[in-house]
């Protein structure tokens, strides 16, 4: 949190001292800047004010909270998907849907993706 408002303060301080040097030097001195790049040089500066202020006086998002409540929202939505619909079938319902043949050994993925043992095709336990 502190050092994001020390970067807000420099990052805002550039954007004010630029207006502040711009707006603050004389109009009729030799060296003094001429109304048009006073103007543009305003429309450069706010961002760096408005950023700088955001960082010093916002909120800082909270990741974990931000990740819950969107958890939520798919929840009540109902696109969630159950736990039920995660894991897989039990070994001795599992068919090759290439060869018919049940798998032995196959290890399956975390996605549900299995190798057949008799035929070394891809499919999915979850689709079968």
């Amino acid at each position: 949190m502190l050092p994001a408002r020390i970067f807000g303060a420099c990052f805002g301080g550039i954007g004010l001292t630029v207006i502040a040097f711009l707006w603050g030097s004389s109009w009729n001195d030799f060296h003094s800047p001429p109304p048009v790049f006073r103007v543009f040089g305003t429309f450069v500066a706010i961002p760096f004010v408005v950023v700088g202020a955001t960082a010093i006086f916002g909120k800082v998002p909270n990741v974990a909270e931000r990740a819950a409540a969107l958890r939520k929202q798919l929840k009540e939505a109902g696109l969630d998907t159950p736990e039920t619909a995660r894991t897989a079938p039990p070994p001795g319902k599992l068919k090759c849907p290439n060869c018919g043949s049940s798998p032995s050994q196959a290890e399956v993925s975390p996605h549900g993706d299995v190798k057949c043992d008799h035929c070394s095709r891809w499919y999915n336990v979850h689709t079968s």
